[in-house]
């Protein structure tokens, strides 16, 4: 027997919506993009990288049942990695910083799924402090770089076939008595 298992959101919908929201509030022509990718040469102007730092429960999970599914819910912590590169990573980490520690970030992100429904809820929670750190390019030049991180909270859910039952048949059966 086969089970189709359902989980949301994925990872790719999670850094599209988060790449969503910073490349709305950077800078035109910043390039954003996930960490962690091999042979990639940097882009010209300034760089984004996001990279998941981790990803905690924060809440006793739940369960509900459907008529022919059986969803699993979740409330997780997402820690997101986010570094800046380039002559204006520090005005551009200063901004990220603020807004997400804004009710702006929530309405943005509110809004992003009322206009698209396959993007997840995610909830701006808080953000660590920009920090300047050392970057040394192939060239062996020093470069500008930022990093904080983004806190946020989402609602991760599992969704199983369940088994159903539409009828019963009840047959009564004659028992010893003790």
């Amino acid at each position: 027997m086969s089970t189709q298992v359902v989980q949301q959101p994925d990872e790719e919908t999670v850094f599209a919506a988060l790449r969503t929201f910073l490349t709305e509030v950077l800078p035109a022509g910043t390039t954003v993009l996930q960490a962690r990718q091999n042979r990639t040469p940097p882009p010209r102007g300034m760089l984004v990288l996001m990279a998941p730092l981790h990803r905690q429960p924060i809440g006793t999970g739940s369960t509900h049942y459907g008529a022919q599914s059986c969803t699993l819910l979740r409330q997780e912590q997402l820690a997101t990695q986010i570094s800046l590169f380039g002559t204006d990573a520090a005005d551009a980490a200063q901004t990220v910083l603020t807004l997400w520690r804004d009710v702006w970030s929530t309405t943005f992100f509110t809004n992003l799924v009322a206009q698209q429904q396959d993007m997840p809820r995610i909830t701006p929670l808080y953000a660590d402090n920009a920090e300047c750190l050392p970057y040394i390019n192939a060239q062996q030049q020093y470069e500008p770089h930022w990093q904080l991180t983004l806190h946020s909270q989402l609602t991760f859910s599992i969704t199983l076939p369940a088994a159903t039952a539409t009828t019963a048949t009840v047959h009564s059966v004659a028992a010893d008595r003790l």
